[in-house]
């Protein structure tokens, strides 16, 4: 859980963005209940965007002065002394996404001593500039390096092979998190598209290793209340990293209520046997559910297609007994009481829009 700079400041940023919206995290509430990190996104070197990243004479990339007066490991400090933590970005190939270059290929020794020193408790590694070749040796090294210093890491692998249809074992080998999907943007086509990356891959997540289809969009601006709660809601039945990608400086409180759900976050945080996976579709009708420990679940009634219209799942298909009598609380409106032979009914549900129930004493 935390928060990355890429979805609402792109590269543009210096470090006043990053020492607002960490105290603002630390301030509002979202450090409270578990939002950690505070990730830096693609830009932060020397010759960001004229094409050629500048290293010394022994390899080290040399961080852009102009965005960071004060130099980075100052504002990591910060960060530390917020009780937070630093998330820390490159790219394993051969360029950045802007395609300065060199990235990191050939240099992963010199970056990940850099990253180290910086205080870095988290790195995500883009792959814009790499080959399929190099994905599999490439992370393992990643991951060797930062094992052998000592400093726990968690590591974010951003299309290094783990994305495709197929599965490898190597990727939480080598990965606490892998990209299942392309680059999100505040659209609901984007939110549609990431989310289904994660059909059938429920058995993949778990504690330490995490599908990742991206960081969230509530708070930008391309997307209504209910399409942000839906989104949320997604995000957190499929135990997606909670990773918030709009300005926190100046969100609305109505936002801020999403992103600082209790209970929404707890289905997120629980594990069972699985990180959550769709379990019923009609057309545009969509269910999607989690076991949790105490034998309850987590379950999002979606409405993804452009027409009000109403869900009705029988929890038979969750492996729950016909017509066994539950409870359902709903997580956004708060409302409590039975499920009526078995089947949780939404009630009219507008376009775009999600029901996100806790299910239990079946």
């Amino acid at each position: 859980m935390g928060w990355s700079s890429w979805n609402h400041y792109h590269r543009k940023y210096n470090e006043s963005v990053f020492y607002a919206n960490a105290k603002a995290m630390a301030s509002n509430g979202m450090k409270d209940v578990g939002y950690e990190y505070i990730n830096i996104d693609g830009g932060w070197w020397a010759g960001a965007d004229t094409g050629h990243a500048q290293r010394n004479a022994t390899g080290f990339m040399q961080v852009n002065a102009e965005k960071f007066p004060n130099g980075i490991p100052k504002l990591v400090d910060y960060v530390h002394s917020l009780g937070l933590k630093w998330g820390h970005y490159t790219d394993a190939g051969s360029h950045f996404c802007n395609r300065d270059e060199p990235a990191s290929y050939g240099y992963e020794e010199q970056d990940a001593k850099l990253f180290v020193s910086f205080g870095a408790d988290m790195v995500k590694i883009d792959a814009c500039g790499s080959t399929t070749e190099q994905h599999e040796p490439t992370m393992a090294k990643w991951a060797r390096l930062f094992n052998e210093s000592g400093r726990p890491v968690l590591v974010s692998n951003c299309h290094n092979g783990c994305q495709t249809n197929a599965w490898f074992d190597w990727c939480p080998q080598s990965a606490n998190m892998w990209r299942s999907s392309s680059d999100i943007n505040d659209s609901w086509k984007s939110i549609m598209s990431n989310l289904h990356t994660l059909v059938e891959r429920g058995a993949y997540g778990g504690p330490g290793r995490w599908n990742d289809p991206d960081f969230l969009e509530v708070g930008n601006s391309g997307l209504s209340h209910d399409e942000a709660v839906a989104h949320f809601s997604l995000w957190c039945v499929t135990s997606s990293p909670l990773i918030a990608g709009n300005d926190l400086t100046s969100m609305d409180a109505a936002t801020l209520a999403i992103y600082t759900n209790k209970v929404a976050i707890s289905v997120n945080q629980r594990y069972l046997n699985s990180s959550g996976d769709r379990v019923m579709v009609n057309g545009t009708l969509e269910v999607w559910a989690k076991p949790l420990p105490d034998n309850e679940y987590g379950v999002v009634l979606l409405n993804a297609g452009d027409e009000t219209e109403s869900i009705t799942f029988p929890l038979s298909k969750l492996g729950i007994a016909s017509r066994t009598t539950c409870q359902q609380y709903d997580i956004w409106t708060q409302a409590s009481g039975p499920v009526p032979d078995g089947i949780l009914n939404s009630g009219p549900l507008a376009k775009h829009s999600a029901k996100f129930y806790v299910i239990s004493k079946c």
